[in-house]
């Protein structure tokens, strides 16, 4: 993400990883600071699970908590940025996977929201996006053929405000 940083426009990272931390200069705390602050979108792909699978098909025990700790931790970096994550079972359905990323990537649509009360207090603000139709119900979209079709709406959980200083 820091290589990002001076990048304009839309960003997203695609990362393909078991979520597994062998060597982070970060803890996940710092990580998770850092996310929140940043416009990057991040996509993850956990790899785990076909590497589990093999272990266990040779009759080796697999650390299953490690695993659905990293996947964990890579669905929550996922959520808070507004991305998706995958965790495929098998190694063949990584290029669907791919697939279904790329489809994200060219559907996306770009809202902005600027808080009334334009706090400056360098806190992390929640924020829900949600789909409401005219009347102020939800929203119902419809097929040609008229058939219902489920909506979901991936956003970033919030944003940082920004810190009133001396120099604003």
């Amino acid at each position: 993400m820091d290589r990002l940083k001076d990048v304009k426009g839309k960003k997203s990272i695609l990362v393909l990883a078991s979520g597994i931390d062998t060597f982070s200069k970060h803890t996940l705390d710092q990580t998770m600071k850092q996310l929140r602050q940043s416009d990057v979108t991040i996509f993850c792909v956990g790899v785990a699970k076909p590497l589990m699978n093999r272990i266990e098909a040779r009759g080796g025990n697999g650390t299953s908590l490690t695993v659905l700790q990293a996947e964990n931790q890579l669905k929550t970096f996922s959520q808070l940025t507004g991305g998706y994550a995958w965790f495929p079972q098998f190694d063949g359905e990584i290029p669907g996977v791919l697939h279904d990323a790329t489809a994200l990537l060219r559907n996306q649509y770009s809202l902005s929201y600027s808080p009334s009360s334009g706090a400056k207090d360098g806190k992390f603000h929640k924020v829900r996006v949600e789909l409401v139709a005219p009347d102020g119900g939800p929203l119902t979209i419809v097929d040609q053929k008229g058939k219902k079709q489920k909506s979901l709406v991936y956003a970033r959980e919030g944003y940082q405000a920004p810190k009133d200083g001396v120099g604003d």
